[in-house]
C-alpha cells in the first residue's frame, strides 16, 4: 500500500492526481447522503481527523461532500471502510 506524506493541505491538494475529484467525507449540512451519492470514476476520498473532522479549507476545496448517518461515533478507518464498501457495491450494480 503506498504511503504519501504532505506538509500541509495545500501541499496535498496540489498533488491530487490529474482528473481526480476530491470527495470529502464529513457530517456537514451541505453534504449529500452516501446512500444516494454517485461516486466519480476517478477521485480521492478525504476523511478528517476523528476529533474535529475536515478543516474548513478541505471542505471548501472538496468537489463533493458526502455523509452517512450512524447511531454512534465511528473512527476514521471504519468510516473509510464504509465509503469504500459503498463504492464497490455501486460499481457492481452498473
Amino acid at each position: 500500500m503506498p504511503y504519501f506524506y504532505y506538509e500541509s493541505f495545500d501541499d496535498f491538494y496540489k498533488h491530487i492526481p490529474k482528473g481526480a475529484q476530491l470527495v470529502g467525507v464529513e457530517l456537514d449540512e451541505t453534504a449529500v447522503s452516501l446512500e444516494t451519492f454517485e461516486h466519480p470514476r476517478r477521485c480521492v476520498y478525504l476523511l478528517g481527523a476523528e476529533d474535529h473532522g475536515l478543516s474548513k479549507k478541505a471542505i471548501e476545496k472538496s468537489l463533493h461532500l458526502v455523509k452517512f448517518d450512524t447511531p454512534q461515533s465511528l473512527n476514521v478507518s471504519v468510516a473509510g471502510s464504509i465509503v469504500m464498501y459503498d463504492r464497490s457495491a455501486k460499481l457492481f450494480q452498473e
